[in-house]
């Protein structure tokens, strides 16, 4: 790793065990500033910097304090939807699970270190009928749904309402969680959560399956880290024997190996600064090349045709599935026997009404050259993450 990146994980880790650290000789807060702002820590990195003595009279930090006071109000107004959200459907008999960002946010030294894009939670689609009513109530509006996610927003929080815990397109991890509820084993009034141990198979395996589907950046590593921090007693033998049945526990030791290297003073090796690099590289989200190849091999282990490379992802791209489509086609909803006029239609209108989007996919299918696609396989498979479907 280079003097940057070393620096903001020292600054990270310093935010995490509230300790002053030294930072490595020639660290520059402002040449960090573009790798901060692409992995969305600029909380944890200001927290951090502060611990570590950074003075904050340097320009840097002056932008950085101006983004965490930002994000210290954004974090509050989520927190306390969040509050009326959980009140409401406790009010109404409404069961929930919390998940993800609107659970570990609050394993942090401050709920505001995890930035938080959207909170997601769990319901049961047998109640959704009466949740609606609930969110119109609370001022939120319909923003739309999507495979696994009925998706609510007003000004104050950007809601997922899971009707699965992992899209039915991952069928492999799918396979294994169902909707998710058989996990929801503590309860406390109408919440549900899971055990740590088996929260810890979930959290990973979002993570394996945002890092196999594309990349996925530092704040997600930062939170498998404080979740293993948080709970010490974690029965290791448990989570490992389940993360074998989803064929992803090879992976799972590279980034406990990973984790100890960044914060915790363990050695690295060729393997581990392959994947830092990777993830540095990624961004919150990973790059859009990674993503459309690793849509490309999935659709290549999931064609019934045998198709390869880009006729593979231009099949997808021509003939999506019936929930797909009907999001923007809603005479979908109401005549579903009308799918194959819609394949038919569509290229003729996205011609006429949506050149841009054909260029974007255009540029897309030029990203998948077989070299690049054969590098990005084995790149997976060297990580332990190939699909089985």
């Amino acid at each position: 790793m280079n003097t940057t990146q070393l620096g903001v994980l020292t600054l990270l880790r310093s935010a995490v065990t509230c300790q002053s650290l030294p930072v490595p000789e020639g660290f520059s807060l402002e040449e960090a500033m573009p790798l901060i702002r692409g992995h969305h820590m600029i909380t944890a990195i200001y927290d951090g910097a502060v611990r570590c003595g950074i003075d904050r009279k340097n320009p840097a930090m002056q932008r950085l304090f101006a983004g965490y006071v930002k994000a210290l109000q954004v974090s509050e107004g989520q927190m306390a939807e969040l509050a009326r959200l959980f009140e409401a459907f406790e009010a109404e008999g409404i069961e929930y699970m919390p998940l993800k960002g609107s659970r570990i946010k609050y394993l942090y030294p401050k709920p505001e270190l995890r930035m938080m894009g959207d909170a997601d939670v769990l319901i049961r689609l047998e109640q959704y009928g009466k949740i609606i009513g609930i969110m119109r109530a609370l001022g939120y509006a319909d923003k739309g749904e999507s495979d696994h996610e009925l998706i609510w927003q007003n000004p104050g929080l950007y809601l997922e309402l899971h009707k699965r815990v992992i899209p039915s397109y991952n069928e492999d991890y799918h396979a294994y969680f169902g909707d998710g509820w058989q996990l929801a084993k503590v309860k406390d009034g109408c919440r549900w959560s899971m055990t740590p141990e088996d929260e810890m198979v979930y959290l990973f395996t979002h993570f394996a399956k945002h890092y196999r589907d594309g990349g996925i950046g530092c704040r997600h590593i930062l939170d498998l880290w404080v979740y293993l921090r948080a709970n010490p007693k974690l029965d290791h033998s448990y989570v490992m024997a389940e993360l074998e049945k989803l064929q992803i526990a090879t992976f799972y030791q590279y980034i406990r190996e990973l984790i100890a290297y960044w914060f915790e003073d363990g050695q690295g090796d060729e393997r581990l600064e392959f994947m830092s690099d990777y993830v540095f590289a990624s961004g919150s989200w990973g790059k859009m090349e990674d993503r459309i190849r690793s849509i490309t091999l999935r659709e290549e282990k999931r064609s019934a045709l045998g198709l390869k490379g880009k006729f593979a992802y231009g099949w997808k791209l021509m003939f999506p599935s019936a929930k797909v489509l009907e999001r923007k086609y809603t005479i979908l909803q109401k005549a579903p026997w009308t799918l194959p006029a819609v394949w038919l239609v569509r290229p003729f209108y996205k011609a006429l009404f949506e050149r841009k989007s054909l260029e974007e996919k255009k540029q897309e299918m030029d990203a998948l050259d077989k070299d690049a696609l054969e590098s990005h396989e084995q790149m997976l498979k060297y990580m332990g993450l190939e699909y089985h479907f």
